[in-house]
């Protein structure tokens, strides 16, 4: 690869406005503002995320951004970095900068110790097969269509949390039995669901049972709900087909004709989902690959050990 002047590094809050102009070039559409970057980047629970970039003078023409998370397999815990936000200046392309910052943040990965994951797209999925990663599965990608539905009129107390989720949350999720996933701790939710310019429906679930995070959607045509987190204490699994009578309800009474979520075949939950109509229709655009230290690799490379969903990705 040739530089020709230019220089790699690692960017920081102090790059702000170059970090800025950058991501709102490429992606118009969906601009950032200053709260979303340091939301993204900068005041995560897990520490800051390593921005691997390439300048020219004081902009940044590629970024490769790799988000710290904390993973928790079988109860031990896990630093991981969730790749995104890749992109290059349009008047750069071509030039294999982000073949390069992929391979700089896959050596600090190994070097580390620590864990990967990303959700890339059908147009970039073949760069992490050439990288060393490995396939865990194509986004499990589930769909109920709402057309025809009969309120259920469900008996289980499910509270609106108007607060922060508070120590009660992560005891939730210690007690849920689940093998592999981002630690769903309190620290976790309040900085995942404090994402800017976003509203999302939060739940408590018996008191303390369980949780839940809604999100909905519409295009000003139709409406989607957006089942974010769905997380229950391992004794309180028996409640979720009137959890999900309850996200039913609420989707048909906002007007979503449509309820998505994320879940592996082979989750504890898949099949009471299954049995709901919430079933997994691939999109065969998304992929999920994986990256993990040899003592970790056999769980982290098993998609049915995974708690995997919409709640993960940053797009919701």
């Amino acid at each position: 690869m040739e530089l020709n002047g230019l220089t790699t590094g690692i960017a920081s809050a102090k790059d702000e406005a170059a970090l800025l102009a950058l991501i709102n070039l490429v992606q118009p559409h969906v601009p950032w503002t200053r709260a979303h970057l340091y939301w993204q980047f900068f005041d995560l629970p897990a520490g800051p995320a390593k921005l691997y970039v390439i300048r020219d003078g004081d902009a940044i023409v590629s970024l490769y951004a790799a988000i710290p998370q904390i993973l928790e397999v079988e109860g031990h815990s896990l630093e991981a970095r969730m790749v995104q936000d890749v992109m290059t200046h349009p008047d750069f392309r071509g030039r294999g900068f982000l073949h390069h910052l992929a391979g700089v943040c896959l050596d600090n990965i190994n070097q580390s110790d620590i864990a990967g994951y990303t959700f890339p797209n059908d147009r970039s999925e073949k760069s992490f097969r050439r990288g060393g990663w490995s396939e865990l599965c194509e986004v499990p990608h589930r769909s109920k269509d709402l057309r025809g539905h009969i309120h259920s009129g469900v008996s289980l107390r499910i509270e609106p949390l108007d607060g922060l989720f508070g120590e009660w949350a992560t005891e939730v999720w210690n007690v849920a039995g689940l093998s592999v996933g981002v630690r769903r701790d309190a620290q976790f939710l309040n900085w995942r669901y404090g994402k800017p310019d976003n509203k999302y429906y939060k739940y408590l679930i018996e008191d303390d049972r369980g949780l839940l995070v809604l999100k909905l959607y519409s295009d000003g045509v139709s409406g989607v709900l957006h089942i974010l987190e769905l997380v229950l204490g391992i004794r309180a699994r028996d409640l979720l087909p009137e959890v999900l009578a309850f996200c039913f309800d609420f989707a048909a009474g906002h007007g979503a004709q449509t309820v998505t979520a994320w879940l592996a075949n082979g989750h504890p939950y898949a099949p009471q989902l299954d049995a709901a109509g919430l079933v997994i229709k691939p999109m065969r655009k998304r992929f999920v690959f994986v990256h993990a230290p040899a003592a970790y690799a056999r769980r982290v490379e098993d998609a049915a050990a995974w708690h995997l969903t919409q709640g993960d990705s940053d797009v919701f």
